[in-house]
């Protein structure tokens, strides 16, 4: 299984950027959110930022590895763009400790980050004490999807609660020709499932496989993942591998298949073909009581002079989209939450206020792209991508080839 890796991104001279004259007020912005949800959730922010004064250039690439492909080679040619959106966090900070992204701190105490924006989410975005991106948005990662239609074409009204009573269900959505489990089948998904499923398992062990604790493969909730992770594969169909998540989130929708783990932002694909998140399609945060998943895009912004400091463009662009209604109007149009803690809630709807009352009842985790390398993840992930493509592969061979994985970073 394909993917791509930053190595040549990281190691990037700084010479390589300090060729490039900076702009004025025109920023364009390399991005992965292009599905037509996110695309108008773009547009809005894009919005915010011409009215206070900058001029937006859209330099969209749909799917992420393909965008951050985009961005490596920008920035290798000596033309890096003036922000681009990352999710993976640990995989920058040698271009921060390097000079290759501009140094956030003026933009982080004018818009008072640290008094309105969680901890969690400016932690992702410190090296050495100081802010190299913005936040964006907050978002629940592992709500479990589901069509109601689906349910009830084998006379059920709930989603399943437990991972037991979901593969009861999907043996009876089976005898009926619907798909039980559409899984996006993308090496970053593959692990982020894997994450989730550990995560209801044990908490802990989520934590120790995260940060390569070698102990943890001994944990029965790792052999137990690893299962459950195997009958969902079973469970899915031939079209997962490479498959983006908004496909997958199509095929629910339309009843062609019943379940899958995804973030808040199928909501905004879910309201965009006028449907109502949690009618249609029911909102319910994974199984067996797991934790809810935390994550959130940021936006990073070379350095386009040969320092730090960010350009006029770059400057605007993250004092926009860190104010309250750059925030408002991204995030309700994304189906992800406000990072600002003083953005107003009353817009929220049924999904997040129940993402929010799940996370308070049974706490919280990371995802993946706060707590692994950029290597780490991708080694992680080839491994679970080529386990789901294996059907004579087991759970015990998984947990090996984790392990053995694992044993690298060490």
């Amino acid at each position: 299984m394909k993917r791509v890796t930053f190595s040549a991104l990281l190691t990037t001279s700084v010479l390589a950027v300090a060729t490039t004259t900076a702009r004025a007020q025109e920023a364009d912005v390399i991005h992965w959110w292009t599905s037509a949800s996110e695309s108008k959730a773009v547009a809005a922010l894009a919005e915010k930022f011409e009215a206070a004064g900058g001029t937006w250039s859209d330099a969209a690439v749909a799917g992420t590895d393909a965008a951050r492909t985009a961005v490596s080679t920008r920035i290798q040619a000596g033309d890096p763009p003036a922000a681009f959106v990352a999710s993976a966090v640990l995989e920058y900070q040698d271009m921060a400790r390097t000079g290759q992204i501009a140094n956030l701190d003026a933009v982080a105490a004018e818009m008072d980050w640290e008094n309105t924006i969680p901890a969690s989410l400016l932690d992702a975005v410190k090296v050495d004490g100081h802010y190299w991106g913005a936040p964006v948005n907050m978002s629940v990662n592992n709500f479990l999807w589901t069509s109601r239609k689906a349910l009830e074409a084998i006379g059920e009204t709930e989603p399943p609660k437990t991972w037991d009573e979901l593969f009861e269900m999907s043996d009876r959505l089976k005898e009926v020709g619907i798909i039980p489990y559409a899984h996006p089948g993308k090496w970053y998904w593959d692990l982020n499932t894997f994450g989730f499923i550990l995560a209801s398992q044990s908490p802990e062990a989520f934590s120790r496989f995260h940060s390569l604790d070698p102990e943890v493969f001994d944990d029965p909730a790792v052999l137990q993942a690893a299962e459950i992770y195997a009958k969902l594969r079973d469970y899915s169909d031939s079209g997962a591998p490479g498959r983006e998540w908004n496909l997958s989130n199509q095929m629910v929708m339309n009843g062609e298949a019943a379940f899958y783990l995804m973030g808040d932002w199928a909501k905004g694909e879910i309201t965009a073909a006028g449907m109502t998140p949690g009618e249609e399609v029911i909102c319910t945060v994974s199984l067996d009581d797991a934790p809810a998943a935390i994550s959130g895009d940021a936006m990073l912004f070379p350095s386009l002079d040969g320092s730090t400091e960010p350009s006029p463009a770059q400057l605007l662009l993250a004092e926009t989209l860190t104010s309250v209604d750059a925030q408002v109007a991204f995030n309700t149009l994304k189906g992800s939450m406000p990072v600002r803690t003083d953005a107003p809630t009353d817009n929220l709807d049924a999904c997040s206020r129940l993402a929010l009352e799940h996370e308070k009842a049974h706490g919280s985790v990371s995802a993946y792209p706060a707590l692994l390398s950029g290597d780490a993840a991708g080694s992680f992930g080839d491994v679970l991508g080529n386990f789901w493509v294996d059907s004579g592969a087991t759970a015990e061979d998984l947990v090996y080839e984790l392990q053995d994985t694992a044993s690298l970073f060490n």
